[in-house]
This record gives structure tokens, sequence and C-alpha cells, in this order.
């Protein structure tokens, strides 16, 4: 590495700092192959671990190496002094549009290096995301009854790798939420059913906070996904990055959103620092499971190409262990609730 450039922290870390970047780049190294840069001016970076581990309370340590380049200028900044300036909310926004584009350029990595695997990636993703899907309604179940056979049952199968890479699409892909207690500033709009509240492919200039109601995602005309829970922000990224929508959204029913616009943002409008702070800290943790998707794609390419080397023949689709995996959770879930008061996932059971 050139002289000229320095390192602000490597993997493994421990995440005790961010860094204020007066100007120019910093590049960020998700693995030897994958790299994205940061390039600007007075930008905070360094954030999504130190999020995750000081105010989630994820121990985890760095999960990427930063390095600056040459002719950056940089300015330590300490947990404590972070923790104080992300109660405002300028410091807060700039945090969050960083995190926005990190989280785009972490995205752009994964498209490129799922097209090395292709035809298997949208099988194991399925399979992977039920499997934590099913382990996850299990442990919420366990939180509320403390049955000690469902923690046996959600002991055998959290650590299995299926559920691993299941936790890192789901979470990579998991909508921004708001906590009840978060105070929401902007203009409240209410829209009847069928109404479309935004369309993909313009500008995004606004974001929006589902007050009530439930709205449908539609992508190239057709619906992918509901929005029903209170406190959902919708359209984040677009108004952070000042980018096209890539959704459109439809009123199901009556809606009522807050609706926080590009200029209530520069004029200061909008000064909710617990707003912008959780915003932050749902873009880190989409962030954080990005890199987890990343490193868990890279060893997909690696394990297939190492065993086709050494043997000549091609490795079973990830996919295929995945539903081997799925399936034997399946009936291991069935055979523990034979005999036993299991109403309370009747329904889990019946999507089997």
């Amino acid at each position: 590495m050139s002289e000229n450039y320095i390192k602000l922290y490597n993997t493994a870390a421990k995440p005790d700092s961010v860094f204020l970047l007066g100007e120019g780049s910093v590049y960020f190294y998700v693995s030897n192959t994958d790299k994205y840069a940061i390039t600007g001016k007075s930008l905070i970076l360094g954030a999504t671990e130190v999020l995750m581990r000081h105010f989630l309370n994820t121990e985890i340590d760095r999960v990427e190496t930063a390095v600056a380049g040459a002719g950056a200028s940089l300015k330590k900044i300490g947990i404590d002094k972070f923790r104080e300036g992300m109660r405002t909310f300028s410091f807060a926004l700039n945090v969050s549009m960083v995190l926005a584009k990190q989280v785009q350029l972490t995205n752009n990595i994964i498209k490129k290096n799922i097209q090395l695997i292709s035809g298997d990636e949208n099988k194991l993703k399925e399979y992977a995301v039920e499997f934590y899907r099913i382990v996850d309604r299990l442990q919420k179940e366990y939180d509320k009854r403390k049955f000690p056979w469902l923690k046996n049952l959600i002991k055998d199968h959290e650590t299995s790798l299926t559920y691993k890479k299941g936790e890192a699409y789901f979470k990579s892909a998991e909508p921004v939420r708001l906590d009840a207690g978060v105070s929401v500033s902007g203009k409240e709009v209410e829209y009847q059913r069928g109404d479309v509240i935004c369309e993909e492919d313009t500008m995004g200039g606004e974001m929006f906070i589902l007050k009530n109601g439930a709205i449908d995602v539609h992508i190239r005309g057709n619906r992918v996904a509901g929005i029903e829970e209170p406190g959902t922000v919708i359209g984040e990224m677009a108004l952070l990055l000042g980018e096209k929508r890539s959704a459109t959204l439809i009123a199901r029913n009556n809606v009522t959103v807050a609706k926080i616009g590009k200029a209530d943002l520069s004029d200061g409008a909008v000064k909710s620092s617990d707003m912008m702070s959780g915003i932050a800290m749902s873009l880190a943790k989409r962030h954080y499971y990005n890199l987890v998707k990343i490193e868990s794609i890279n060893k997909s390419i690696i394990d297939r190409s190492v065993t086709e080397e050494i043997s000549g023949e091609k490795k079973a689709p990830q996919s295929q262990r995945a539903l081997k995996d799925l399936k034997t959770l399946q009936m291991a879930v069935e055979d523990a609730c034979k005999g036993k008061d299991s109403e309370f996932i009747k329904d889990l059971l019946q999507g089997f």
C-alpha cells in the first residue's frame, strides 16, 4: 500500500470510533476482490458497526477494511462524541445519507456476484428465508411461553448455515421501521383505496412514514410486498440519494402517511433527531447484512470452484442443501408438536 494511503481500520477490529471525511475518498474492502468508494466532503464514515455494537447491542467487530485515499483529510470521532452527535438531526442525517449510499453500493456488488452463481440463488434465498422465518417464529413463541421443548428445537437449528444465510437475506431487505416512541414530523396526507402514493422510475422527492392503513408495493406492474406496520419508512433511499424510485406504492385501504420532502430536510422544517437516528440504525443493519450476504455468496463461488477443480465434478447446488435443511426442520417441528399443546403455531404447521 502506498505511504500516501492511510488504513482507518481492518476487518475484525473493534469499532471504537467513526471518521469525519473533510474531503477526498475512502475505499471500503469487503473482500480481496470486492470494494467500493465513498467520496465527498464533510461525511461521517464507519458508522455501521458502531451503531450495531453500541446502539443496537449486537456484538460485532468491523466487517470490512477502510482505507483513506491520497490527500483525504480525516478526523477521528470517539464513541461518546458520536453518541452526542446522533442526538442532533443534521448529524444523524449525515450518517443516514452515507449509510444509504453504502447500502446501494453493496447491493450493486451482490447483483454482480450473484451472476456467477445465477440459477441457484433464487431457490437458495427462498429456502433459506423460509428456514429463518420458521426458527424466528419459534423464538418469538418461546419468548412468550418459555416451553423447554421449543427452546431445544430452536437450539438444534439456529446455528446452521442455512439459518445464517436466511437471516442475512431477510434482514438486508427488511424495511426501515421506527419505534412507537419515536416522534415523527411531517405533513400528514390521507389516501383512499386504490390511490397511487408514488410511482416507479420517478424521482424520489419525498419519503413516507406509515401512520395507519396498508400499502401494496408493485414492481413492473406486479405486487411484490405489502406494508402494514405503523412506523414503516418508505422511500428513504430515493430521498437520501436523490434517485428514482424502485417501486410503485398503492393504497390498499384508507391510508395516512407522514410525508417528508427534500425541502423539509434542507430548510430544517423537520428536526426530529430520534426519527433520523432510527432511520440510520435501520440502514446500518441493512448495510451489515449486505456484507454478510456478500461473504456468503463469495464462499459459494469459492466452494464450487475448489470442488470442481479437485474432483472434476460439479458440486450440488446450495439450494439443494438448503431444501434438505428446511425439510429436516419441518419434520422436527412436526415431531416436537406431537402430543403437546401447540395450537399457537397451528398456522405454521399448516404452512408445511
